[in-house]
């Protein structure tokens, strides 16, 4: 069966239990389907075409400095703010994959540029990347296109990330990786209410989603190299314990999710999860990309899923190859890691089958 007789089915059965007193319309209902469906099967094609049009800026933006714009602060700051007001104006008018190339292409020079002459002026860096996060913020208010949404919300992670750093206090990057795991994980429990609540808001919650995956990541990584930046490993307890207590709380879903009723399987499960969440206190990269791959797999976001599968496999090898131990040490750590991961699996695997005979 296709997800569209799914809805109808759904809406048929919702119909039954509500009796005559419950009305839809059912025509636009799946018409308003049939094209998200086609927005979301677009979206890398538009992916490319923007960054096809980013690159096209570049070159773009080389020409105007052969042509001396560079020795003018006030036409760079001109012309970057006009170009953000014309990108802007075209994705907000047009709906075409042209147009939001064009859109996003202009927006993206603009900030270039804007930046750029705030910079030649000596500004001070704090305040640009405030204005920059500013000018980003007040686009989601007038542009709701989800590419400039995307792009958006990334400035705006950005800018936090870039406050912290120009201003080297390292220590706050644990806080900005608790936020965003926060919000992620209320952004991927609650997405039926979400993008039953607003219009609006259903047209965000798609860039909001993906931006929140990439953001958690960007301060991920911050942690999971060694000398990256001046950042004391002996706090990073304090990003990991948050996500492994995020972590424990969507086991405590999923547990409800496969509806297993016996109070020792739970303990067990709990256990095992503790045990093999317990090893990364002290690297919060690797609890970080299982979380984006845990949620990701409960609302079967099949994008969030790849990418935190693959942040873990290569957040797990930087860490053992950061370790400071002889080879047959990480043998050995590699080893009991893996067996406890098997073990895991066996008992999940018993257990789930189990209940399934019950």
């Amino acid at each position: 069966m296709g997800k569209l007789e799914d809805i109808q089915q759904h809406l048929a059965n919702i119909k039954s239990l509500e009796g005559d007193s419950f009305a839809y319309d059912e025509q636009a209902i799946l018409k308003e389907y049939e094209k998200r469906n086609g927005e979301k099967s677009n979206f890398i094609i538009k992916i490319l075409s923007i960054f096809g049009g980013i690159l096209a800026s570049i070159a773009f933006l080389g020409f105007l400095f052969i042509l001396g714009l560079y020795e003018s602060e006030v036409a760079m700051l001109v012309v970057g703010i006009g170009l953000i007001v014309v990108s802007i104006f075209l994705t907000k008018t047009f709906d075409a994959l042209i147009m939001d190339t064009i859109g996003i292409s202009l927006f993206v020079l603009g900030m270039v540029l804007f930046i750029a002459g705030l910079l030649i002026f000596e500004v001070n860096e704090n305040i640009i990347t405030i204005l920059v996060m500013t000018i980003a913020f007040g686009s989601l208010f007038v542009v709701h296109n989800p590419i400039l949404s995307f792009f958006a919300f990334l400035i705006l992670s950005g800018g936090l990330l870039t406050l912290i750093i120009s201003n080297d206090i390292y220590s706050v990057i644990h806080l900005y990786i608790n936020l965003h795991a926060l919000a992620l994980a209320y952004v991927f429990l609650n997405e039926p209410g979400m993008i039953t609540s607003d219009l609006k808001l259903v047209k965000l919650y798609d860039p909001l989603r993906i931006s929140l995956v990439f953001s958690l990541l960007f301060g991920l990584m911050a942690t999971a190299k060694q000398g990256f930046l001046f950042m004391s490993q002996s706090y990073f307890w304090m990003s990991s314990l948050v996500l492994i207590l995020i972590l424990m709380y969507l086991v405590s879903l999923l547990i409800k999710t496969f509806k297993v009723e016996s109070t020792n399987t739970k303990l067990w499960v709990y256990l095992f999860s503790a045990l093999t969440l317990l090893p990364t206190l002290f690297a919060p990269a690797i609890p970080g990309a299982l979380l984006i791959a845990l949620l990701s797999f409960k609302v079967n976001y099949k994008t969030g899923l790849s990418i935190g599968i693959v942040s873990l496999v290569y957040f797990v090898i930087q860490y053992y190859y950061d370790l400071n131990y002889t080879l047959l040490t990480k043998s050995i750590i590699l080893f009991s890691s893996g067996l406890v991961f098997l073990l895991f699996y066996v008992f999940l695997t018993k257990k789930l089958k189990s209940n399934e005979k019950v």
